[in-house]
């Protein structure tokens, strides 16, 4: 079967770590970008994060977005444009 590209929005927060940990453990999903609301000068899990932008989402199928509801919308405006599901 082939892998589920993955975005995670958030990624420094409670939920975004964990989901960083889920998804490294299930050989389903392959973990291609990861993004926050300001600039991280670190890798996380070999992925640096960006802010949200269509450069970020553009190899991935799937966002998973758990940040403030101002980003979701930034986050939902881009995903529409890239028709990528959330």
């Amino acid at each position: 079967m082939k892998k589920i590209n993955l975005a995670i929005t958030g990624c420094m927060g409670r939920m975004g770590q964990q989901l960083i940990k889920s998804s490294k453990s299930d050989k389903n999903f392959k973990l291609v970008a990861l993004t926050e609301n300001r600039i991280i000068n670190k890798k996380i899990s070999g992925i640096k994060p960006n802010l949200n932008s269509k450069n970020a989402f553009k190899k991935v199928n799937v966002i998973i977005d758990f940040t403030i509801p101002k980003c979701t919308l930034e986050v939902l405006k881009i995903a529409s444009k890239l028709k990528k599901r959330v």
